[in-house]
């Protein structure tokens, strides 16, 4: 299950990103992969792709602003809705 979430965040920022190396432990806000604006349609993509809803307490997540802690974010999310 990760490995999918993980392919997704991954092909959603190479495709907003494409000039960008970003790894999985790259901060994406401090790699400038992504703005304000970018983090809407983030969230608003991963929410609807997942099936997830993320609250304020993930926006505070020291795991947020990287792939690999993103997708545990989205996994676990993911795994509570079952």
């Amino acid at each position: 299950m990760t490995s999918d979430v993980q392919g997704w965040l991954a092909a959603w920022f190479a495709k907003r990103a494409p000039n960008i190396h970003l790894n999985d432990d790259h901060n994406f806000f401090d790699r400038e992969a992504i703005d304000s604006f970018g983090i809407i349609e983030l969230i608003e993509d991963a929410e609807q792709h997942f099936g997830i809803r993320f609250t304020e307490h993930d926006f505070q997540d020291r795991r947020f602003p990287t792939i690999a802690g993103l997708c545990d974010i989205i996994t676990s999310k993911r795994a509570d809705a079952r």
